[in-house]
């Protein structure tokens, strides 16, 4: 079983890429998403746990209202750099960014009105003690909204990169790549937030395209925005060169109209901290 938390953006090359790459085309449409099932209201406190660049934190502060608040917290800190360095956003919630684990969360008991967690939770290395954290810092009438991908073969365009590193790379690349898709029972996620003692937990799945307009060759440059792209640059030549061309081959699979679109499907929880 791949360890998901060796899954790290710690090659500085990654995140600013990542940046580039995904966040546009894939975690802020599903951010919006996120934000959308946490009903957030003006005024309110959320915590964002593993926030990365501050995607998520960012697209919840003007609907929170400038008497709202944010903590972002990410155990990177190249991750957090590229969230400092973004400009403030007028008549929008503060947003502080914390350097932390998930468990133990650098957050005080019974703060927030909401907890956010994008796409981190299979991260990370006791996944019940984050929700157990997660659940601690809410106020009792708060509640959490939680995303975590499908299985790899629901995901194409990572399909793809998987099926690839197989065919060409060695076997630990191609199972880091399956890190982010590492945790895709449903039954298992809404039972994990259950034993954590969230009550009245909602499993959801939804699917959003994810697009590279420009084509093949954009779609192939995306594939440096994740933590296996170091690995891949360490190969010798002729295997990378081996590895592309099998990348470029099934992608081609996914192009409609000179685009690469691939289906991402993701599960999500929202889950309360007591029962109301």
């Amino acid at each position: 079983m791949t360890d998901a938390s060796k899954f790290q953006f710690t090659n500085p090359s990654v995140p600013k890429a990542y940046e580039e790459f995904f966040v546009p085309r894939l975690f802020e449409p599903w951010a919006a998403l996120l934000l959308d099932e946490a009903k957030l209201k003006k005024g309110q406190a959320v915590i964002d746990v593993a926030t990365g660049p501050g995607t998520v934190a960012r697209l919840a502060a003007p609907r929170l209202g400038p008497k709202g608040r944010i903590v972002a917290t990410d155990i990177s800190r190249p991750m957090l750099d590229i969230a400092r360095a973004k400009r403030a956003l007028a008549g929008a919630a503060p947003i502080e960014y914390v350097e932390s684990p998930a468990a133990p969360l650098a957050a005080p008991t019974g703060a927030f009105d909401v907890v956010l967690c994008q796409q981190g939770l299979q991260f990370f290395p006791d996944r019940p003690a984050a929700l157990r954290e997660m659940k601690r810092v809410l106020k009792p009438d708060g509640h959490a909204v939680i995303a975590v991908w499908a299985a790899i073969a629901r995901n194409q365009i990572f399909a793809a990169f998987h099926a690839a590193l197989r065919a060409a790379t060695p076997p630990d690349l191609a199972g880091l790549i399956t890190a982010p898709f590492s945790w895709h029972s449903s039954a298992e996620l809404k039972a994990a937030a259950e034993e954590a003692g969230f009550r009245k937990v909602r499993l959801l799945t939804r699917s959003l395209p994810m697009v590279m307009e420009k084509g093949l060759e954009q779609a192939v440059q995306s594939f440096s925005a994740t933590p296996v792209s170091p690995g891949v640059a360490a190969l010798p030549q002729s295997i990378q060169d081996s590895f592309f061309a099998r990348m470029r081959q099934e992608l081609s699979a996914l192009v409609v109209d000179g685009k690469v679109i691939g289906e991402m499907v993701s599960n999500i929880i929202v889950a309360h901290a007591e029962v109301n």
